[in-house]
């Protein structure tokens, strides 16, 4: 019992989300329900980088499209996972250098098996709900739930989303299933493993290669090109500094239905202390877990001169581009993980004809000229939160923003600040106001 009264402490809410600078963004962020994303990681505390990739984890910002839902859990421990390769090793299957870095299918439904396991087991999904519904207090005799959040980032107000009384109205019940179906069921789970090479190693392995390959010329001519050879390759240890990483990101997602709810509704929810509900919500360890969606994995090399980055700075920003790289992949193959931004802006040339729309997503998110994007319009109306499309829009060559991370300072300039310039592909251009909302519906 101790360890489940431990939960609710651990889970209690502090502070809010942040919010873009964008004008655009303020206006329509409590209204375009924005997915939310608990970030985490795998530690391996035997890789040369293991602590140092784990310090830029933790100190990461959120991403910038999805709403930050930690959970006070954010590292795994590698030795702590569930025994995955065989009866002796604990762990996920890894990549090795020297041999394939990219792992098999059946590894890696063997990591995503062992991952949903120890995930379900920490009753992940019960800390997400628990979020949601602003779990506050220290012990079972003071502890209650909340609407805060969900007010926040749905637009509805507080007395509509009074769940003791909102069931009871159709205002409040409409607002109860948007948020449900919006909002709470779009609750992601992300789990980053990561394999680092250095350009040393590289260089280490070519200079054995080249020594060997050089020995036997050497041999068979009686000249001294091995040694010659080595002293080239070793070289690149001291010009250049660089990393090569490959991520495999596992991406799971909360099981939340009207069913679900309703549990959750009628047994546990309180707004006020009561110790008997809030027993029975931390008892029912089987109502509230995850599911597994699918993995991607991306490849990510950078080496440069030494001097433009240090050691840390390169390893950040491979870091945060590898997992940047594997959620564009998972959003292409999950719709309902893919990214919504508002617009921000609409251009006009001198005679005040439409020429394009601005959105401030970009090559981060994976966006290219193929793409095609819907244009929503989100209204609240006494019957819920009413959605329509209103055209349907397309990036423009040559005019997507580099926003990945530290483009700036890769660059020396990070595109148009104002974001990504789109056309109008379908529809009536004339109704894209900036405010509405785009997502992504094909490419």
């Amino acid at each position: 019992m101790k360890q489940y009264l431990f939960a609710i402490t651990a889970i209690a809410v502090i502070g809010s989300t942040t919010l873009s600078a964008q004008e655009a963004e303020k206006k329509t962020v409590s209204t375009y329900y924005r997915n939310a994303l608990t970030n985490m990681m795998v530690y391996h505390a035997e890789d040369e980088f293991g602590y140092d990739v784990y310090e830029i984890f933790k100190d990461l910002p959120p991403e910038e499209r999805y709403d930050s839902h930690d959970v006070g859990l954010r590292v795994l421990d590698n030795s702590k996972i569930n025994d995955v390769r065989n009866h002796k090793n604990q762990g996920l299957h890894r990549q090795t250098y020297g041999g394939s870095l990219v792992l098999t299918g059946d590894e890696k439904q063997a990591n995503a098996d062992a991952m949903l396991a120890l995930l379900n087991e920490a009753e992940i999904g019960k800390r997400i709900v628990a979020k949601w519904f602003n779990l506050t207090g220290e012990t079972l005799q003071d502890a209650h739930f909340g609407t805060e959040i969900l007010e926040e980032r749905s637009g509805y107000n507080a007395s509509v989303l009074d769940v003791e009384k909102a069931r009871f109205t159709v205002e409040g019940t409409a607002a109860l299933q948007d948020v449900s179906a919006e909002l709470i069921s779009h609750s992601f789970v992300l789990i980053s493993d990561m394999t680092y090479i250095t350009a040393e190693d590289r260089a280490d392995a070519t200079k054995k290669t080249f020594a060997v390959i050089g020995a036997v010329f050497d041999g068979l001519t009686g000249g001294n090109s091995g040694k010659r050879l080595a002293e080239d390759v070793g070289d690149i240890s001291d010009k250049f500094t660089g990393f090569k990483v490959l991520t495999h990101s596992y991406l799971f997602q909360l099981e939340w239905n009207d069913s679900i709810a309703n549990i959750f509704y009628d047994k546990y929810y309180t707004s006020t202390p009561n110790p008997d509900k809030l027993r029975a919500f931390i008892e029912d360890h089987d109502s509230f877990r995850l599911v597994y969606l699918g993995t991607e994995d991306a490849r990510y090399e950078k080496t440069k001169v030494a001097g433009k980055y240090d050691r840390t700075d390169l390893l950040q920003m491979i870091t945060v581009r590898s997992i940047d790289n594997n959620i564009a992949k998972l959003q292409k193959r999950f719709e309902a993980f893919r990214v919504k931004a508002p617009i921000t802006g609409v251009e006009y040339d001198k005679k005040g004809k439409i020429t394009g729309f601005r959105a401030q997503i970009g090559e981060k998110e994976g966006i290219d000229e193929t793409m095609k994007f819907e244009v929503l319009e989100y209204k609240m109306t006494k019957n819920g939160l009413e959605v329509n499309r209103v055209a349907v829009i397309q990036p423009v060559r040559n005019q997507i923003w580099d926003n990945r991370f530290n483009a700036l300072i890769e660059n020396d300039e990070d595109g148009n600040p104002a974001g990504t310039l789109f056309k109008a592909a379908e529809g009536d251009k004339a109704k894209i106001l900036p405010g509405m909302v785009i997502r992504q519906i094909t490419g």
